[in-house]
C-alpha cells in the first residue's frame, strides 16, 4: 500500500475533529459554570489534555481525528515524546479560549504566524517538531 505525506488541510482538519468533539464533552461544564467563564475555559483545555492524553494508552496515540481521516503516525515514538506531544498540543489549543486584545487573537496569531510556516517548513506542527518531530502520514 502506498503511502503519502500528510498536508497542512488534513494536520488542520485533525485539529478541527478534536477540537469540536471536545467542545461536545464540555457541554454539562458549560451550564455548571453558567456560561464560557475562566473556569469553563481551563477546564475546557484540561479536557481537551486529558482527551489526548487518553489516546496514548487507548489506540496507539491516534486520536480520533487521526482514526477519522485515517492518518498513522510515521514511526513509533517514545511515551516520554508522546506526553510532551500532547502537553504541547493542548498549550497550542488553549489559543481558542484564551485572547488578550480581541476574541481568537491568539488563535490567529497561533496558526498563521506559528503552526502554519512551521508544516511547510517541516512538515509537522510546532508541537509536533518540539517533541521529536512527530508527524502523521495517511494510508
Amino acid at each position: 500500500m502506498q503511502t503519502q505525506n500528510t498536508n497542512a488541510l488534513q494536520k488542520l482538519s485533525v485539529s478541527v475533529i478534536n477540537t469540536l468533539f471536545v467542545v461536545l464533552l464540555s457541554i454539562p461544564f458549560y451550564f455548571l459554570f453558567h456560561g464560557i467563564t475562566i473556569e469553563y475555559r481551563i477546564t475546557l483545555v484540561i479536557l481537551f489534555f486529558l482527551y489526548n492524553l487518553s489516546f496514548i494508552f487507548l489506540t496507539k496515540n491516534r486520536c480520533l481525528g487521526m482514526i477519522l481521516l485515517n492518518i498513522q503516525w510515521k514511526e513509533e515514538y517514545t511515551l516520554k515524546n508522546q506526553i510532551i506531544y500532547v502537553f504541547l498540543y493542548s498549550l497550542s489549543f488553549s489559543t481558542i479560549v484564551i485572547w488578550i486584545f480581541f476574541p481568537f487573537d491568539l488563535l490567529l496569531f497561533n496558526l498563521l504566524c506559528i503552526q502554519l510556516p512551521c508544516v511547510l517548513k517541516t512538515g509537522t506542527t510546532l508541537h509536533g517538531y518540539l517533541s521529536g518531530k512527530i508527524s502523521g502520514y495517511k494510508n
